[in-house]
Formats: structure tokens, C-alpha cells, sequence
């Protein structure tokens, strides 16, 4: 599957600084192309062969604004601030509960089109930790730049809606989100994806969060929208002293997805915590991996992985700690659970810990298996069908991860989507 990039480079031959960029990142990825399983970081996931199975007719989505969206998807009777991004353009922001001098939102295009704005963010464009980072660079053409001032906290979440439209059939789309908190500030922010009907389209976004002293992050990824999209999210973090950053990802939706976590302590007592529920079924492939670098002394992190996966749906969760020789008296956990309820599913998990440093607590555990077959026997014998039963059990395996959210009004909202989830699938589990 090829790539026209003829436009692109045409419309990129000015010389200036980001079209250098572009073009530069353009010719690694054509020469990296799409990542195969000869890549260790892919090794469970041949993005190159899903791609060409079913978007083989991919292309680059070109500037036309399409900002059609339907207005049922905005959520009702939950009071939150609100970004709304129609096919990875940004379309409109709504500051109503919060101090608006105390933020500053813009379209990342504006910035993208100002060379004196763009050296701000001119260090974004250099991570190539894979060729769809160097393909994001190249062809990015809008998305978030948010900046919080010092001493600010929001006083309601924040919503990023992230709808695709018709216009984005059989398209690819680049975009980035820029998030930069100032010292003791703190944010809430739900990503929410929705999408029209069962288009076919390829969505690859690199988030960017710089959390600063004393600061707070709290960000949830809900992707429980069953459609046909496929994706690839890099989530690029840099926690600074006394920090904290929260990640929850609701994984149910997509008919692929990786989402890839890399978290730096750059200073001390900083913290991190990433807690995940993957509940597939179909043939839905999704992978998460993350990477939590420990830098500097006094430093945290935790994460819970929990899955279940049914029919013929595969699931993947790498996760590595990496403690530097500088980073002494470090805390990390990590551990992954998951359900295989069908012979024909699979799960693949690759926890890893890599230590310089002498004085730490770390560890780090994986078990897969079925549902225990005696516990359905109990319920049963309580009067619960047998799918009942099932039911029962995946729900209370699963809601270990829901119960890590710590923002209560959006603990209450993902509980009742992951719940909608769970009673609208059949459980027909049967030993094997």
C-alpha cells in the first residue's frame, strides 16, 4: 500500500523551518514505511499488513474543511468545558466554568502557520521513536495547543471531543495535542471519540503534556465507540517535580488501536499512574504499551492493566520500567491481568523492568486464564443463568481498573458507559 505524497511535497517547498521538518520526516518514513513485526516494539502487531488489508486505498485528507457533526454526541447533564475536533481539525472551545485570562486555547494550526509562534513548540517535533511519529510530523495540519498559567486549577473536566465524519472515509489523519500545565495547576480532561456510521479511516495523533511543579494531571481516553476506525495514539509526558499524572483508557471500540504511553520523572517526587480496561470482542486488535522512565530520585508509578477479551479479538499489553542510576528510593508497580473467555482469542503480554539504581521497590506481574468454572457453579446454583453468571464475573474483573479513577464525576460517567457495555454483549462462554 502506497502513499501519494506528490500534492504534499509540492505545497512544503517554501524553506521554511517546518517545512524542513516536514520534508525531513517524510523521507524517514518512506523509508521506514509502516511498522512491521521485524520492529521489536511491534512485534505482536504488523501495523503495515492491517493497513493494507483494509485500507488500501488510503489517503492523505486534504485541507477542505469538514466540521459536520452531530450534536447527540456532545454529552448531556454533565457540566464540563469542551474542545471539539471534527476529523482532527479544530473546530470550536467552550471556557464557560473556568477563569478565561488563566488559559490560553488556540487551533495548533495558527501556530503552525506563524514561524515566531512555531519555534514554542519546535522541540514536539522532534521525537522519532517510530516511523508514524515521523509520518505525524510531516503531515500534521491542526489540532490543540492549551496552556495553563500558575496557581490555576479548572473547576470543571475538560472534554476533548474527537469526531470523524464522512469526509474522513478511507483518509489518514495527522494530528497533535499540545498540553503544557504551569506550576501547581490541575486539569481534568476526558478524550472522547466518536464516529459516523462504520467509515474506514486511519487516525494518528501524538499527544504532548509538560506538567510542572507541584502540578496535576488527570487524563481518561475513552474509545468504547465500536466502528471500523484504526488507530495509533503516542502520548509523550514530562512530569517535573512533586508532579502527578493520572491516565485511565477505556479500550473497547476501534477495529485497532495502539496506544502508546511514554512517561519521563524528569525530577523528584514526581509521580505516574496509567490504569487500563481493554474489553474486546469481534475481531477488534488493540495494543497498549507503555514506558515509564524513572530519572530521578524519590519518584513514583503504578500501573493495572486488566482485559477480557471474546470471539476472535486480540489483545496486547507491553509495559516497561526503566529506572536510571540517579533515580534511588523508586517505587513502581506494574501488573497486567487478563481473561481469554474464546479459544479463538489471544493476549499477549511483555511487562519488563530495567534497573540502574540499587536502592528500589519495584515489580511487576502478568497472568492470563479463563473464568474459574467453579464460580460459575456457585452462581448458577444461586439461580443465575449460565450467561448471567459470566456476565457477572467479567464485570466484577474488569471494574478493579474502573475503580482506580480518582475524579469522581468522570469515575461516575466511564462506570456507566463500561456498564452499558457489558449488558449489551453475550456472554456464550464456554470451557476450553
Amino acid at each position: 500500500m502506497i502513499l501519494n505524497f506528490d500534492n504534499f511535497q509540492k505545497a512544503n517547498q517554501s524553506g521554511s523551518k517546518l517545512n524542513n521538518i516536514r520534508i525531513k520526516n517524510l523521507n524517514i518514513f518512506k523509508e521506514k514505511g509502516f511498522p512491521t513485526k521485524k520492529e521489536e516494539n511491534w512485534k505482536y502487531t504488523d501495523l503495515n499488513r492491517i493497513i493494507s488489508n483494509n485500507l488500501s486505498k488510503l489517503e492523505i485528507l486534504n485541507d477542505k474543511k469538514t466540521s459536520q457533526y452531530n450534536n447527540e454526541w456532545i454529552l448531556k447533564n454533565f457540566q464540563h468545558n469542551q474542545i471539539i475536533l471534527v476529523n482532527g481539525d479544530f473546530v470550536s472551545s467552550n471556557f464557560s466554568f473556568e477563569t478565561k485570562e488563566k488559559i490560553t486555547i488556540k487551533p495548533l494550526k495558527e501556530i503552525l502557520n506563524e514561524e515566531k509562534d512555531f519555534e514554542k513548540i519546535r522541540n514536539y517535533f522532534d521525537e522519532q521513536e517510530n516511523s508514524l511519529n515521523a509520518l505525524n510530523h510531516a503531515l500534521v495540519n491542526d489540532g490543540i495547543f492549551l496552556e495553563i498559567e500558575d496557581d490555576y486549577s479548572f473547576k470543571k473536566p475538560l472534554i476533548i471531543y474527537n469526531f470523524f465524519n464522512k469526509f474522513s472515509e478511507n483518509k489518514i489523519i495527522n494530528n497533535k495535542s499540545i498540553i503544557l500545565l504551569g506550576k501547581n495547576s490541575k486539569l481534568s480532561v476526558l478524550e472522547w471519540y466518536r464516529a459516523e456510521s462504520d467509515i474506514k479511516y486511519f487516525n494518528n495523533t501524538i499527544h504532548n503534556c509538560s506538567i510542572q511543579k507541584n502540578a496535576i494531571l488527570k487524563k481518561y481516553i475513552m474509545d468504547s465507540n465500536l466502528d471500523n476506525s484504526y488507530n495509533y495514539h503516542f502520548t509523550n509526558v514530562k512530569s517535573y517535580s512533586n508532579s502527578i499524572f493520572e491516565n485511565f483508557l477505556f479500550s473497547a471500540g476501534s477495529s485497532f488501536i495502539k496506544n502508546e504511553i511514554r512517561c519521563d520523572l524528569v525530577e523528584t517526587f514526581s509521580s505516574c499512574f496509567i490504569n487500563a480496561l481493554i474489553f474486546l470482542k469481534n475481531q477488534q486488535h488493540h495494543e497498549l504499551k507503555t514506558n515509564i522512565n524513572h530519572k530521578q530520585e524519590n519518584c513514583k508509578s503504578s500501573q493495572l492493566v486488566k482485559s477480557a477479551l471474546l470471539d476472535k479479538s486480540n489483545g496486547t499489553y507491553q509495559g516497561k520500567i526503566y529506572v536510571d542510576k540517579k533515580a534511588q528510593k523508586t517505587n513502581g508497580y506494574q501488573l497486567s491481568k487478563a481473561l481469554v473467555l474464546s479459544e479463538n482469542s489471544a493476549f499477549n503480554s511483555k511487562p519488563e523492568l530495567e534497573i540502574y539504581a540499587d536502592d528500589v521497590k519495584c515489580s511487576h506481574g502478568s497472568t492470563t486464564g479463563n473464568i474459574d468454572q467453579n464460580s460459575v457453579f456457585y452462581l448458577m446454583s444461586r439461580g443465575l443463568s449460565k450467561e448471567q453468571a459470566n456476565r457477572m464475573l467479567v464485570e466484577g474483573f474488569l471494574n478493579e481498573a474502573v475503580e482506580t479513577i480518582t475524579e469522581p464525576n468522570i469515575k461516575s460517567l466511564i462506570s456507566k458507559l463500561f456498564i452499558d457495555k457489558i449488558n449489551k454483549t453475550k456472554f456464550e462462554i464456554n470451557e476450553y
